[in-house]
């Protein structure tokens, strides 16, 4: 689940497994070439649910950004005995690539679901920045993630916001932690990382009148030639993310998060936003003064990507 760089060999390795495979897939999401390989010869029983899973996954990810984030990944199927994914891994080396370990007893209903190919595939749409930001990454996957799959009607609105009121406070500062350039705890970078993102994301629409969102930077990001390929700084990214949005949001939030703890009132945020949780279940209050925001973000979009 982590974007990674891998080295010239490792990666020759892998594409030499594709070039003598008779197992290699390939399927095509809007423009975009995906070869798939498996390690070794799947039931077709497996097979195509896992073709399945990854042409869902891409889609959910075309629709956010309006375009799949390469022209051509290569991903890896590595089969286990077992049931799930796992130790999933994206790169940007030599061309873009992502490996996954996937259960042989996996059934349809396990990737229906499975986040972590969707998660993969954000990746793949942001530069490589230095190991400090690795945040940003994870943080950036770990929300557009559910955020994209609601947008093609894999969630519903209520688990992923019900998922950011369970996941989002593991993100928030300890006691000992500085900013999120000094503190690479799981919590801090995926949940911290995906905290940003949100803030971002609430922020720009309320200075934008909610026409614009954290999409439209991270679409402008990708559009200049900020993938997985690519070795950016991070300020590079939020200053073209910045001026997509025409909105000073990301690189002013990064100033308050990077270096200092920066608390954040969850409870309130909810509040704003308009979600309760009550005798465990996700309600929401439509009047509540950002609900039309919470609207936005989760809402459903035409799927137009074949």
């Amino acid at each position: 689940m982590t974007a990674v760089r891998v080295t010239t060999s490792l990666l020759a390795l892998v594409i030499a497994g594709h070039a003598c495979a008779a197992d290699d897939e390939q399927l095509h999401v809007g423009s975009a070439n995906i070869v798939v390989n498996f390690d070794s010869t799947p039931g077709q029983t497996l097979r195509k649910p896992v073709l399945d899973w990854i042409t869902k996954s891409a889609k959910a990810v075309t629709i956010y950004y309006q375009r799949f984030p390469v022209t051509d990944v290569h991903i890896h199927i590595r089969l286990y005995d077992g049931r799930g994914t796992r130790s999933g891994h994206t790169s940007g080396w030599n061309g873009s690539l992502i490996r996954i370990a996937v259960g042989k007893s996996c059934t349809a209903s396990d990737f229906a679901e499975d986040w972590m190919m969707t998660h993969e595939m954000v990746h793949l749409a942001f530069p490589s920045v230095s190991e400090a930001h690795h945040w940003i990454e994870e943080g950036l996957a770990t929300y557009v993630e559910p955020v994209a799959r609601a947008r093609v009607g894999d969630l519903t609105p209520e688990k992923v916001w019900g998922d950011l009121m369970d996941g989002l406070p593991k993100g928030l500062p300890g006691p000992e932690d500085r900013g999120l350039d000094f503190t690479p705890t799981w919590g801090r970078t995926y949940w911290g990382g995906a905290l940003f993102c949100l803030l971002a994301d609430i922020e720009i629409r309320k200075r934008t009148g909610n026409r614009k969102g954290l999409e439209d930077a991270l679409r402008a990001i990708l559009a200049a030639g900020g993938t997985v390929e690519a070795e950016w700084p991070l300020a590079k990214a939020l200053r073209i993310g910045d001026d997509a949005t025409a909105v000073p949001v990301m690189g002013k939030l990064y100033e308050k998060m990077k270096a200092s703890p920066f608390p954040v009132d969850l409870s309130a945020l909810w509040k704003e936003l308009g979600v309760e949780r009550k005798e465990g279940l996700i309600r929401f209050n439509d009047s509540a003064p950002l609900a039309a925001i919470r609207r936005t973000i989760t809402s459903a979009k035409p799927d137009s990507v074949h």
